[in-house]
């Protein structure tokens, strides 16, 4: 699990209707890397509009990033490429997991938060809860 997971984040931020940890210029930058696969400052300062943030402040938030462990890094001539660690959908997994986690462990009543979400779930949501929550409990069981 990389350190960003271990941590955890004390806030999610709703963007285009899903929880999001990050703020909007890292949101705009992984978007870029999970896209490309890769990218320096200097790609990613040119896909976000070079004249909307300066070198460093790119810079700043990427070196961020890789601190939290969320991107890794590779020396290239004078500065880095950065890697994403983890697929977009894999983090995507993991925020989901972590949100429901701690959800779930944060009061006696943490179950009946759900209630609400599973009213709004389609047949097949449901079957497939049904399918992954069977699942879990037959391998307890084994």
């Amino acid at each position: 699990m990389i350190e960003f997971f271990k941590k955890g984040f004390k806030t999610l931020k709703f963007k285009r209707k899903k929880p999001s940890p990050f703020g909007e210029l890292e949101e705009q930058i992984m978007e870029f890397l999970w896209k490309k696969g890769s990218g320096t400052v200097k790609e990613v300062r040119a896909y976000l509009g070079e004249s909307r943030f300066a070198h460093t402040t790119v810079m700043t938030v990427m070196d961020r990033l890789y601190k939290k462990g969320i991107l890794r890094r590779e020396k290239e001539g004078k500065g880095y490429r950065y890697y994403p660690v983890m697929s977009k959908g894999a983090f995507e997994k993991e925020v989901a997991k972590r949100v429901v986690t701690d959800i779930l462990r944060s009061s006696p009543s943490g179950v009946a938060a759900f209630e609400g979400v599973i009213e709004e779930l389609s047949e097949e949501e449901i079957k497939k809860l049904r399918e992954m929550i069977d699942k879990k409990v037959k391998n307890e069981k084994e």
